[in-house]
């Protein structure tokens, strides 16, 4: 009996972390749909914010791209989508490039979620990733 009730005090241990893990999730979520800023959000940092004065936007509809970067390059994230968002609640497929301070990563075959739309821009969200970017449409 003795050894039962450890690994049934790892199980509870384990649950209520699943549920508090899944709290902060939804909170980083809301958050991050709260915001109206053009941004990627990973985990719970902010690698890029667009500033309309040291930034620019480009957005392909033919290569179903979106591009945020500093004016020098130094600094990015893009995204292309296997097809483009358009409704709130739909799940899109995309890879994701982004720099960081010493890198440049990738994630390939995201599965983002629309979280929000307001005119021309979209908040995607993603579960999985705990992946958060807000894109414009540009026409």
């Amino acid at each position: 009996m003795i050894r039962i009730r450890p690994f049934v005090s790892l199980l509870v241990s384990a649950a209520i972390l699943s549920v508090l893990a899944g709290c902060s999730d939804k909170r980083m979520r809301s958050a991050f749909s709260e915001n109206d800023e053009i941004r990627l959000m990973v985990g719970g940092s902010i690698p890029f914010t667009y500033e309309p004065n040291t930034c620019q936007l480009s957005f392909s509809r033919d290569r179903k791209e979106f591009r945020a970067h500093t004016d020098n390059m130094s600094d990015f994230y893009a995204v292309t989508f296997t097809e483009l968002p358009s409704t709130q609640g739909q799940t899109v497929t995309a890879n994701l490039t982004w720099t960081t301070e010493r890198d440049v990563l990738t994630r390939k075959n995201l599965t983002l979620e629309v979280v929000r739309i307001e005119g021309d821009q979209f908040w995607l969200w993603s579960n999985s990733g705990r992946i958060g970017l807000c894109i414009r449409i540009l026409e």
